[in-house]
Formats: C-alpha cells, sequence, structure tokens
C-alpha cells in the first residue's frame, strides 16, 4: 500500500488535534476543546478514507496487471 504524505498529514494532525482538544477540556476551557477534538475526528475519517481509496487503487491496479497472464 502507498502511504504518501497527505495522509500521513492527515493522520498527525486528527490526533494532535484531539489530544490537544482533551487538554483543553480538561484543564478548563470545554467547547474549544470539544471543537478540537470534533476537528480530530474529521481528519482521522478522511485520512481513512484516503487509505481506503489508495488500497482499492492498488488492488485495481493489480487485477489489471494480471489480466493478460
Amino acid at each position: 500500500m502507498v502511504v504518501n504524505g497527505g495522509i500521513i498529514a492527515l493522520a498527525f494532525a486528527g490526533l494532535f488535534c484531539f489530544f490537544a482538544g482533551v487538554y483543553l477540556s480538561a484543564t478548563g476551557n470545554r467547547t474549544t476543546g470539544i471543537a478540537l477534538m470534533a476537528m480530530g475526528l474529521i481528519f482521522q475519517v478522511l485520512c481513512l478514507r484516503q487509505l481506503k481509496a489508495a488500497r482499492k487503487g492498488q488492488l485495481e491496479q493489480k487485477d489489471i496487471d494480471d489480466a493478460g497472464r
């Protein structure tokens, strides 16, 4: 599976936003913390979607390569 820089950036952004949101929620700024946690989850969903598309593209490419053999 090909993992490019965009997928890694989405994964790190998701983790960073979620953990920053947890910290802010625990230290008193609850509204901003919840918003950051939501953003982190959105980044993680986008990352998983990109991984799924990359895997599907790899499987389709493998089928095309094996078609003539």
